[in-house]
This record gives C-alpha cells, structure tokens and sequence, in this order.
C-alpha cells in the first residue's frame, strides 16, 4: 500500500535529470555486447574513452557554461562537487571488463547488464509505481520490473545465473542507501559467483 509519507518524500525528489540521464546509463548495456562482438580490448577502450570524457567534463562543469541539454546529466548537488555516482558507474563497468580476464566472462557481463539495465529500468519504473518498501522510496515495482528486465538481458551470457544475479542486484539497489553503483554490480557478481560454485 501507499504509505502517504513516503509520497511527500518522493515528491521532493528532482527528477528533471531522471530522462537523459538514466538513457545514458542504460545505455552502458551495450558494453557487454561489444565486448562479445568485437572483443574485451575494445570495450575496455570505449569505456575508458567514456570515463575519460566525464572526467574532461567533471573538470570544465564548474568554469564553462553547460549546454542546458547537458546539464541534466548532473543532479543539481553534483555541481557543488565531484560527480562520485557517475565515476563509479565508469569505474565498476571497466573493473568487471577487467575481472572476465580472471572469472567467467559471463557473469562480468552480466553483472553489466544488472547494473546498466537493472538499476535503471528500476528506477524509470520505480518513480511511477505505488507500492513501497518499508522505510524506502523505492518501490516494488520497480524493484520487480529491474529484476524482469536485467534477468532477460543478462540470460544469454549466463544462462539461468542472470536471474540470481539480478534479484541479488535489485535486493541491494533497495537496501542500500548510497553508493549503489558499486553494491548493484558487486552484489550481482558474488551471488553468481557463489552460485557457480555451489551448483558446479
């Protein structure tokens, strides 16, 4: 049911960044695909071009003017100081391209995938939906639809491991108060891990 507390709470949450910003990081679930398709140099590169890229704009934000389009890649908050959310994101995709070369490349990639399509789908789904959790703003339907969305995706690198990964994913979005671009990746990438291990 929903908890009208939570609704005033929700409401005063800005969401005019929510549109550019969450197709962008959505988006990153083309990395793992080009990973498969062209190879892991190549979307280790195109990350780090992309990191790169953020860090140039991280350095400028402050001392140019921002094309209005732009300016909502960033929350407001974020324009008092480092955009710490977004340097993870980049830094947890390239450290999961990273780690395929010692783990098993599907669950890297789909531990992606959970990250860039979970995370994101959640939240796009999760502002409109009505059920919430307990002392949360986020909300079951979003939790469920991320989980639905990241399990689809993330099935073809990894089988039937993508729908552990992505409710161990969407638990620790839920759960975690900051930071959820380095819980969501890292919860994904244990539970598979752990998974692997017990059922291999």
């Amino acid at each position: 049911m929903t908890d009208p507390a939570q609704n005033d709470i929700v409401e005063h949450i800005p969401l005019k960044y929510l549109p550019l910003r969450k197709m962008v990081h959505i988006g990153g679930v083309v990395i793992p695909i080009i990973a498969v398709v062209c190879g892991k140099i190549y979307a280790i590169s195109l990350i780090s071009y992309f990191m790169l890229m953020f860090l140039f704009m991280e350095l400028l934000k402050t001392k140019v003017q921002i094309p209005a389009a732009f300016r909502f890649l960033w929350r407001d908050n974020e324009f008092k100081g480092f955009a710490t959310d977004p340097f993870l994101y980049f830094a947890f995709i390239l450290m999961l391209l990273l780690l395929s070369f010692y783990f098993d490349e599907g669950i890297c990639y789909a531990s992606i995938v959970v990250l860039t399509i979970g995370d994101g789908v959640s939240t796009v789904v999760g502002v409109h939906g009505k059920r919430y959790f307990r002392d949360s703003t986020k909300t079951i339907e979003g939790a469920v639809a991320g989980t639905v969305a990241a399990t689809i995706i993330g099935f073809p690198f990894v089988g039937a491991l993508a729908f552990v990964g992505s409710v161990a994913g969407m638990i620790a979005e839920v759960t975690s108060k900051r930071f959820d671009n380095v819980m969501v990746p890292v919860a994904a990438f244990v539970s598979m891990l752990v998974a692997q291990a017990v059922i291999g």
